[in-house]
């Protein structure tokens, strides 16, 4: 049996949910460098009534909110927090981060914001690292606690690089999706705000097709929470056709998943975040005949009764220029016999295998659990010994992701995938206020996961 048709990796159903995201600019360039802090941090700081020159008790200048806190704010945090945005408050202003200085502050200092979850021990470095280092935190510190100093507009830094150039540009797109129609969201419960949607997309493909990179367009970014994009093959299709026929609203209801089997992950998207693209040359499958599901997650918090249509760019390998095409497979590795107790407040499930006698090229992870999730930590014992992968000691339903690595990682067989997850069961963690009970694998708001992907490329001949 291929190792690609093992059951153990394939029967996982369910979905990677990415839900809001990275405060941060989608800029790769600034994402991964720290913003540049003026050595002359006072010579145009203001008081906090606003006058020039502010100096602290000691008379040493302080930093200012045009020339140190505005760029800071720009790189690490105004992809979201803007107006029309999915974050609840705008920080793009002088009075915004002023009134939300010290909560700011506190969320920087806890590593609550910008969100981050992996630990830095572990694991290569990653792509499109969000992160606000120890010396920017130290400035905004200094700012807040000198009073929050406003500065003259004229002593801003000018951008590093122009707001409105496109950050992606691939040109015209092999392929758009679009389901056709404004939808507004409508969460199932009276007092919720969250409408998880399936919408299903028929990509017309005649032949395989190898997708390399996704660029999601959000239509309404007030409400578009997270983006993910799967292919189901052919024999689903009657599935699919029920699912829609059952619900009486476009599309249909999916909290877990697509709720069908094996469905192929392609890619996700949270604000924030940069387009997934793949190396060239390098893509996933979509097999011909295949049908493609988005599943939209919406949030109604910032607007109750707007609509959205968004559309997701496919770019495909060029087969024809392309002389050897890498194929790459997203694959799961889940312990579908999940059990957690009613109240246990420390549940582990951990899942092994199957141990894989090639080597493997890794390009990238992507963990995912449920609301019960406390940690989840993905490793590799291999021929040269056990490799961490990827720790989020931290679970948050909320901040998930896709994890790419800079470089792909080479595995020495043989390799065995380990997967560790550890739940909250207890009275106070439970996502509703309702009693404790025994928890299942499930694609349920309250069954559980215990799931990774891994993005990896197919061995020639497999």
């Amino acid at each position: 049996m291929k190792i690609w048709q093992n059951p153990i990796w394939r029967a996982a159903t369910a979905v990677l949910l990415l839900s809001a995201a990275a405060c941060g600019t989608e800029s790769s360039e600034a994402e991964d460098a720290d913003v540049h802090l003026a050595d002359d941090a006072g010579d145009v700081a203001e008081d906090a009534d606003g006058s020039a020159d502010a100096d602290d008790a000691s008379g040493v200048s302080v930093p200012n909110y045009y020339s140190h806190i505005r760029p800071m704010m720009a790189a690490r945090c105004n992809e979201c927090h803007v107006e029309d945005a999915i974050a609840p408050m705008a920080l793009d202003s002088y009075e915004g981060i002023k009134e939300m200085g010290r909560l700011a502050l506190g969320a920087m200092e806890t590593g609550v914001m910008p969100p981050w979850p992996p630990a830095e021990e572990c694991g290569p470095p990653l792509k499109n690292r969000r992160h606000i280092s120890e010396e920017e935190i130290a400035v905004f510190r200094e700012w807040v606690e000198a009073g929050y100093p406003e500065g003259e507009p004229s002593d801003a830094p000018p951008p590093e690089r122009d707001e409105n150039a496109p950050v992606f540009d691939r040109g015209e797109p092999d392929l758009t999706l679009d389901w056709g129609f404004e939808y507004t969201p409508e969460p199932p419960l009276a007092e919720a705000v969250d409408d998880y949607r399936c919408f299903v997309i028929d990509p017309e493909l005649n032949e395989d097709q190898f997708l390399n990179a996704v660029r999601t367009r959000p239509g309404n970014t007030r409400v578009v929470h997270h983006a993910l994009v799967y292919s189901v093959s052919e024999d689903q299709a009657a599935r699919l056709e029920q699912l829609e026929a059952e619900d009486e609203r476009p599309g249909y209801t999916c909290f877990g998943g697509p709720r069908t089997s094996d469905p192929w992950l392609l890619s996700g998207w949270v604000p924030g975040t940069m387009p997934l693209e793949f190396e060239e040359g390098h893509g996933v499958r979509i097999e011909a005949g295949s049908k493609i599901v988005v599943q939209m997650h919406y949030n109604t918090v910032n607007d109750t009764e707007g609509s959205d249509r968004s559309l997701f760019d496919l770019y495909f390998v060029d087969q024809e220029t392309t002389s050897r095409v890498t194929e790459l497979v997203i694959i799961p590795l889940a312990e579908l016999g999940l059990q957690i107790e009613a109240g246990d407040p420390d549940a582990v499930a951990v899942e092994e295998g199957p141990e894989i006698p090639l080597p493997l090229t890794l390009h990238g992870v992507a963990p995912h659990m449920h609301l019960l999730g406390k940690s989840i930590k993905v490793t590799a014992q291999t021929g040269a010994g056990e490799v961490c992968l990827m720790d989020i000691p931290e679970w948050d339903f909320n901040w998930q992701g896709f994890y790419l690595f800079e470089e792909p990682q080479v595995l020495v067989p043989p390799v065995l995938p380990r997967l560790e997850c550890r739940y909250d069961n207890s009275p106070a963690n439970q996502p509703d206020g309702r009693a404790p009970q025994e928890v299942r694998w499930g694609e349920g708001t309250y069954d559980e996961m215990c799931l990774n992907y891994f993005i990896v490329e197919r061995p020639p001949g497999l």
